[in-house]
């Protein structure tokens, strides 16, 4: 029953996307057919091919409302020469009424003129503002952290950087509206936007300091029983402290043993900071990522991903491995939560440091 119950509802939001998209489109179509600037069949081919790859790239990773949007109708997401979209998940969308012209506004307001690769989003000082296809109406980077690799615009975390990128065109997933679905769009007040240059010239007055209480964490995770992680983390903090000079807050995701490895050894330090996010995030947070978004973490590089998202029965599995105790410990600072095992690392990214 439980089966075919899910498959009903699977059913279910497939038609409401289809139904959304299709009057979105019918919209979209007549507001941009009486555009006098045709595109030519050689741009019209090269929008179809772009929107054909695109659509595929978002259905794999679950965007599927923007996905068919995307293929019914290029013309909104296409419209300028470069294009940056950043595309809404389908929960956040589909369990809430929203008319169709305001829909297509929401989707506007997602649209920056600009190709913005993660990496040029990254470089973007906190407070600069980005253009959208929505009048004059902008969106503003609350938040952005190269070391942490985050980004957030408008208080709202891209959780898929760099989704697709072809072309004039990047997509990145971002985890909920950068605005409320029912906003009133002529009175949305106008963020205040600072720029580089003030932004680079305060930055070089500024001493980074670790905020973190190291020792606390390390004394709490004893406490409640994770002393093999306690003492890795012990082991290695000193260099923990010295790369991250600007943490304001992380989550443990703390295993309940760890391989027996000499003291502050290279692989010892990998494998302790593959289990520490560079940002707070509560369970509550964690559950409410979709399957597949990537979590950034003190390893360069190397990424952790959820794997079982369900805020409702309360089940978050990361890399395969599910957190058995949530919110062990929290602060304003920091998380602690206890999962079932040590995150999986694969022999050659141990071997290099060996």
């Amino acid at each position: 029953m439980e089966t075919s119950s899910s498959s009903c509802c699977h059913w279910w939001h497939a038609l409401l996307y289809f139904a959304m998209s299709i009057t979105l489109a019918i919209i979209i179509t007549t507001s941009f057919h009486s555009h006098p600037n045709s595109p030519t069949p050689t741009q019209s081919s090269i929008k179809h091919q772009l929107s054909l790859n695109a659509t595929h790239v978002l259905k794999s990773h679950g965007f599927n409302l923007i996905a068919t949007l995307l293929q019914t109708s290029p013309d909104l997401f296409l419209s300028s020469q470069q294009s940056t979209v950043f595309a809404i998940q389908d929960r956040a969308i589909s369990d809430s009424l929203v008319s169709s012209s305001a829909l297509k506004q929401l989707l506007l307001y997602h649209i920056v003129p600009t190709k913005y690769t993660f990496q040029e989003l990254l470089r973007k000082p906190q407070n600069s503002c980005l253009e959208t296809l929505l009048g004059r109406k902008k969106t503003v980077v609350t938040r952005s952290s190269w070391r942490k690799k985050s980004v957030e615009i408008n208080n709202v975390l891209i959780t898929h950087p760099d989704l697709f990128l072809q072309g004039p065109v990047s997509i990145h997933g971002v985890l909920k509206p950068f605005s409320s679905l029912n906003q009133d769009w002529d009175h949305l007040e106008s963020p205040i936007c600072v720029s580089s240059l003030r932004h680079h010239h305060h930055q070089r007055n500024l001493v980074p300091k670790n905020n973190i209480e190291w020792p606390r964490i390390i004394h709490l995770l004893r406490s409640k029983g994770y002393v093999p992680f306690a003492m890795g983390l012990n082991s290695v903090i000193e260099g923990i402290i010295q790369d991250f000079k600007d943490l304001d807050s992380v989550t443990i995701l703390a295993p309940p043993d760890l391989p027996f490895l000499a003291s502050a050894s290279p692989v010892l330090q990998r494998i302790v900071k593959f289990h520490i996010l560079p940002r707070r995030f509560s369970f509550a947070e964690l559950a409410e990522f979709p399957e597949k978004a990537s979590l950034r973490t003190l390893l360069d590089h190397k990424d952790l991903q959820i794997t079982t998202s369900s805020g409702f029965s309360q089940i978050v599995a990361i890399n395969g491995v599910e957190i058995a105790s949530p919110d062990v410990f929290a602060s304003d600072k920091f998380v602690i939560h206890g999962i079932s095992e040590v995150f999986p690392m694969e022999y050659g990214e141990l071997s290099n440091v060996l």
